[in-house]
């Protein structure tokens, strides 16, 4: 496993989580049919919503809920499907709908064949046998908990309430949720809603009901008592623990419940109808909107949609598809879950030769599983379960402390950048520095809570992180080209690796507690990976760099044997011989075991004598009960500080340096309760061991059975003088709540090696048939399976990474050019000079002379051309360039226009998004603007673009325009990047009228180049809740040469120039940054096909089509493609619509994986009203222009001596801003008064 097995006695019920529903699809071209991967799903609302939102285009909880949606009976309510679905408790006709339904299933479900013939069997499917005999199961017992109806029952679901208390006490003592764990939720209006939402979740998790008794139709009613059997059979197991929050609101996106919304705006409450409810009923009345939405469109999209269920661990999941893929089998002889010894074996109807069901995916969400098991682990074993496409994408999730600048480097060992470009996927906003998703809303409420504790102001912030095949991130066209890394390279990267992620639960002696202080704070409570990480880990960058993976394991065990870690080695080099077999030398461990022959184990007669012995180990009651109250869920105080279970081989026959007996832990462990079963005698190779399973587990009185491999080499010498057991190992990281010193591991139970009647050597552990395929096993198939083309160009290295190894990171790259043609060859003979020259961020140009000829050398990382070294070998005809990598975080000059990115699909040539999600205008909501006191909030969500650097500079910018007032750049700043987000901030502020007067027409002008490029029509401003901001709904009409001249347009320009029309005068930097841009921002909310046969993109190969002055930009395949009454105005439907494309405009934010979004004194004064006005505090606390607050940057400010309204932190900023201003600018009203 790659993880180590927690000693976990709970069994966890999830309900909800602090995160509303997600698009799965939404870096996923429009209209592309979809295979998407969801890991640790335990709810359906985030297929519901991608259901709704490409409209156009597994638990017995969750099957039996879709079941009643497809069915859509006119019997059954919307608020009958709510209650089913999200209470804990229910009336009598609601229970009767559940019971009478799952009464139907159970008909259905009598095999996987009965199942897939039923009228569900289309549309939702199971991928195994087991899986769907265990939703069977649960289906019967929800079917007969008809019976327990009455009051009289009330004994019966005892053991659900005695749960619900426990958790509740539970809650009270250790969780401490605060307005920012729900503001995620309310975005982008969190500040006016997160009280309110808190309130309702903590009354859910109280009551169980999620509002119902709020419904006006409903409130006459009783409140229900009946425990919901889709809730309570769960809890009804006396070790099931309940997990806040519950609340189904936290799933939905609330912003539009206080938002003001046009008349005909998706998603608006109507007055008249909900005028006389409290806010709080107002959220209740939107969730139930958004239900019924994602629940109609799901009916729609089953005829299109297919989704297959499994009830199996994650990893194991992940490994059986690979495998099947590679092979065709559909068995990998993983365990299909954490306790048991059952096998995943996958259906041969879906899997097998003529099976439909998907083995590779456009999408794969690990849901927060990287919170247990760690980002690296998925990287390595679901990464490559994705297609070979630029949109492709892994979503993972986990905290993010937004007060430390180390944090991303961190998140894989210390290492992020390196770890990442090894593994050929990269977080895409990383290299961008560029989100449209805020963060703002999570940072007010952690800076405004005032019951919150001082720790979290530090703001941890749950992040999603959209991991993108590396080779598609260089532009238009891949960079298949393989980042190859010498093997005394990768050998020392994994030595020091090795050392951060086992280095503290290696070291010996007593802990140093202070020293470890810090790191134990900023890591999770458990170890995230085991012996099986590392081994997984370097056959993957091993595989990555083209290396012989046979000789790279030997050479890695052998440094491990050198390193003299003595007994501590035995279960690193155990994994590797577990990870691929490879031929390992005979008497490696010779060195530190010796031989005594007193007895002999029984497999020394096997005919072939494996690599690997599986130990299998009773433990009796009366031992693992003692340490049960230690396990996570075993007590009011263990949820994060439960011990590590492994395995051990102990040898009291040698010491080691501390004068200790020697002993090797195993962390791959599996365990099952039950009695052992053998079959065959021991000493023939057929000899098999089983586990007649006490399904009462933790409850039971059952023995404990523990089973790990173990060299059996190993086990050969040690077999007289050892013992073998179970332990919990203790680190720095679990040992919170522990009495005894942080590192000494605590032995559960051991028994000689030789005792039969509790110890069983066999060649398997039970329930398998084989070893379970591993990481090397799939790489090694997958290099069987390469063409000869392939391997030919992986052997020849095109880039080779150079390391700094203190820094453990990737410090240059080498690219190599051979240089093939005639003309090269001569130029090179003639030694013309030779220089490099960047065209991109991972772009440098080779030019020969003056420009005689041009080689790009296209990098897999951004580089440097600054501090590049060439080297030119004339003879040999080859250039080397070795370049520095650029990183967005300390060069950010050279990404300034890598902001957002496309490539194009193959073979249709069509864009597609790198790092901005697509949405679907037409379904978020339209916010009224007529009403400034409601849209404020949108100064401070748009003017928060800026991050803190980029303020900084805005304030050196606008100092500089003072100090030189004749200069000619017309008030624009050097950084692109910088105007391009001012252009985009007075866009906002004028399309809402917050600032300026109110227009919707916008030309980009660049004086020395001919006047305006393009002209942008806003439409309307939506709330764009699943991202916490808001989204302009706009057209572009950029000016080619050929429509100026073609006159089609003349009158209505003119027409232009007598409505009001806001001028944003640019430079080439950011004319070029626009242009960049508009491929993406048109393509995220694309409704309309391209056509393969005309479309500019395919014929170009690049999107957009020409940066040239006067050139086309975008394809015409969009053109004309907008709403009717799009934009009201002369000769808009005649023609200026059939030349323009409908694009989606978000405020751009920085990437918190590069640099600090928000100045944590700016923070406070946002979140308490001080600054940026959002509503509810005064506007005149920060400079209108940049943003300078007088506490924040000691600058004093001065209001506008006309309006008294807003205030200026110098002369320069309030000329910089008086042509917006000046346009809502209105005589005070005390000198109105003083007149009069």
């Amino acid at each position: 496993m790659p993880t180590p097995r927690v000693l976990e006695s709970a069994t966890r019920v999830h309900v909800g989580r602090f995160r509303p529903a997600q698009n799965l699809a939404e870096h996923l071209p429009q209209g592309v049919d979809a295979d998407i991967l969801v890991l640790g799903c335990g709810d359906v609302r985030d297929i519901l919503y991608t259901s709704s939102v490409e409209q156009g285009l597994p638990e017995p909880r969750n099957v039996l809920f879709l079941t009643l949606v497809l069915d859509d009976d006119d019997d059954v309510s919307l608020e009958q499907l709510w209650n089913i679905y999200y209470h804990f408790y229910l009336d009598e006709p609601d229970l009767l709908i559940l019971c009478n339904q799952a009464q139907k299933l159970l008909s259905l479900s009598q095999s996987l064949q009965a199942w897939h013939a039923s009228p569900y069997g289309a549309t939702l499917r199971f991928c195994d046998e087991t899986t769907l005999s265990l939703v069977h199961s649960i289906w019967a017992k929800y079917a007969d908990a008809a019976r327990f109806s009455k009051p009289w029952d009330k004994q019966h679901w005892e053991p659900f309430e005695d749960n619900l208390r426990a958790a509740r006490l539970r809650k009270h003592c250790t969780v401490r949720a605060s307005k920012q764990d729900v503001a995620r939720s309310c975005g982008p209006l969190a500040t006016q809603l997160a009280d309110k939402l808190l309130f309702a979740a903590n009354q859910h998790w109280e009551r169980g009901l999620a509002g119902s008794v709020a419904l006006p139709d409903l409130r006459k009613k009783e409140t229900p008592e009946i425990p919901n059997p889709v809730f309570a059979i769960p809890l009804m197991i006396p070790s099931a623990s309940l997990k806040y929050p519950t609340d189904p609101l936290l799933s939905f996106h609330l912003a539009a419940a206080h938002a003001k919304l046009t008349e005909l705006s998706p998603l608006r409450l109507e007055e008249e109808e909900h005028s006389h409810l409290d806010s709080q009923d107002r959220l209740l009345q939107m969730a139930l909107m958004q239900f019924d939405d994602w629940t109609d469109a799901f009916i729609n999209a089953a005829p299109r949609t297919v989704v297959r269920f499994t009830a199996s661990e994650a990893f194991a999941f992940c490994y059986t598809l690979r495998y099947n893929l590679q092979t065709g089998a559909t068995c990998a002889q993983w365990y299909r879950g954490k306790l048991g010894f059952d096998v995943l074996q996958l259906a041969e109807s879906e899997y097998g030769p003529g099976g439909k069901a998907p083995k590779q995916f456009d999408v794969v969400d690990t849901s927060t599983l990287p919170d247990d098991a760690g980002v690296l682990n998925w990287l390595v074993s679901a990464g490559p379960m994705l297609k070979d496409a630029p949109s492709s994408t892994l979503y993972t999730e986990n905290p993010h402390n937004m007060s430390l600048s180390s944090v991303f480097e961190d998140e894989l060992v210390y290492t992020t950048t390196t770890f990442s470009s090894l593994l050929g996927l990269v977080p895409a906003e990383h290299w961008t520095n560029a989100s449209a998703t805020s963060r703002f809303d999570e940072v007010w409420t952690a800076w405004s809570d005032r019951k919150a504790p001082v720790e979290a102001k530090t703001v941890c912030i749950a992040f999603r992180n959209a991991w993108k095949l590396n080779k598609y991130m260089v532009g238009e066209q891949p960079n298949t080209a393989n980042l190859h890394t010498k093997f005394d390279d990768v050998l020392d990267f994994a030595s020091k690796v090795f050392t951060s992620l086992f280095g503290i639960h290696e070291r010996e002696g007593p802990a140093r507690r202070q020293d470890l202080k810090h790191l134990i704070a900023q890591t999770p409570p458990w170890l995230q990976h085991t012996e099986d990480t590392m081994a997984a880990l370097v056959n993957a960058m091993g595989d990555e760099a083209r290396l012989n993976l046979t000789e790279l394991r030997e050479r890695y065990v052998g440094r491990l044997v050198s390193a003299q870690l003595g007994m501590r080695a035995t279960c690193h080099i155990s994994a590797f011989i577990h990870e691929s077999s490879p031929d390992l030398p005979l008497g490696l461990l010779d060195s530190w075991v010796s031989r005594v022959d007193k007895r002999q184990p029984a497999f020394r007669n096997w005919s072939q004598r494996p690599r690997t012995v599986a130990v299998t180990v009773v433990i009796p009651r009366e031992h693992w009960a003692a340490v049960k109250p230690l396990s996570r869920g075993g007590g009011d105080y263990r949820e994060w500080c439960s011990a590590l279970m492994s395995g051990h081989i102990r040898y009291f026959g040698k010491k080691d340096d501390n004068g200790g007996d020697m002993a090797a832990t195993f962390s791959d462990v599996q365990i099952c309760f039950g009695a052992v079963k053998t079959e065959g005698a021991r000493d023939r190779d057929d000899f098999t061991v089983s586990v007649e399973e006490d399904k009462d587990g933790w409850n039971g009185t059952s023995p404990m059975v523990i089973s790990f491999y173990v060299p059996t080499e190993l086990v050969d010498a040690m077999y007289n003088e050892a013992c073998v057991g179970m332990g919990l190992l203790r680190t720095t990281r679990n040992s919170q709540g522990w009495e005894e010193e942080l590192e000494e591991s605590v032995v559960v139970s051991e028994v000689e090696c030789f005792d039969e009647n509790r110890v069983f050597l066999s060649k398997y552990r039970p329930g398998q048939t084989g070893y379970a395929v591993t990481e090397g096993i799939l790489r090694d198939l997958q290099r069987k399976s390469e063409t000869s083309a392939e391997r030919n160009a992986a052997a020849s290295p095109m880039f080779t990474a150079n390391y700094h190894m203190e820094w453990l990171k990737i410090d240059t790259i080498t690219g190599r050019l051979d240089i093939t043609s005639a003309q090269g060859k001569q130029l090179l003979a003639d030694k013309v000079p030779i220089v490099r020259r960047q065209s991109s961020p991972y772009t440098i140009d080779i030019v020969f002379g003056k420009k005689t000829l041009v080689l790009p050398l296209s990098f897999p990382l951004p580089v440097l051309a600054d501090g590049a070294k060439l080297r030119v070998a004339r003879k040999s005809a080859y250039i080397e360039v070795v370049a520095p990598i650029a990183q967005p975080s300390t060069s950010p000059e050279v990404l300034e226009d890598y902001m957002l990115p496309t490539a194009l699909l193959q073979p249709s040539g069509i864009p597609a998004t790198l790092n901005i999600p697509h949405l679907n205008l037409d379904r978020l909501p339209i916010l009224a603007l007529d009403d400034k006191s409601r849209t404020r909030f949108l100064t401070t969500l748009t003017s928060l673009t800026f991050s803190s650097r980029e303020r900084r500079l805005r304030a050196r910018t606008t100092g500089n325009n003072n100090k030189n007032s004749s200069n000619n750049n017309n008030g624009l700043s050097s950084s692109a990047r910088l105007n391009f987000k001012e252009s985009l901030f007075t866009i906002f502020m004028l399309a809402s009228g917050l600032q300026g007067g109110q227009t919707g027409l916008f030309a980009l002008t660049h004086p020395q180049r001919g006047g305006v490029h393009m002209l942008l029509f806003a439409s309307a401003v939506r709330l764009d809740g699943a991202h916490g901001s808001v989204v302009l709904d706009a057209a572009v009409l950029p000016l080619t040469k050929d429509l100026v001249a073609g006159g089609e347009l003349a009158e209505f320009l003119l027409l232009l120039r007598a409505l009001e029309c806001c001028s944003l005068t640019v430079d080439d930097a950011e004319l070029r940054l626009w242009k960049r841009a508009l491929p993406a921002l048109a393509e995220r909310c694309r409704t309309w096909r391209h056509d393969e046969a005309t479309c500019e993109y395919v014929r170009a190969g690049k999107a957009p089509v020409s940066l040239d002055d006067g050139a086309r930009v975008l394809c015409s395949c969009g053109e004309g493609k907008l709403p009717a009454d799009f934009m009201p105005l002369p000769e808009w439907e005649t023609v200026a619509k059939k030349y323009a494309t409908r694009v989606a405009i978000s405020p751009v934010y920085a990437s918190v994986l590069v640099e600090e979004l928000i100045d944590p004194a700016l923070a406070r004064a946002v979140a308490t009203g001080e600054a940026l006005g959002d509503g509810s505090g005064d506007v005149m606390k920060a400079c209108r222009n940049c943003g300078k607050t007088e506490e924040q940057d000691g600058v004093r400010l001065k209001r506008c001596l006309r309006c008294l309204e807003v205030a200026y932190c110098s002369n320069v900023c309030q000329k910089l801003d008086w042509k917006k201003h000046r346009m809502e600018c209105e005589e005070a009203e005390v000198y109105v008064h003083g007149n009069k």
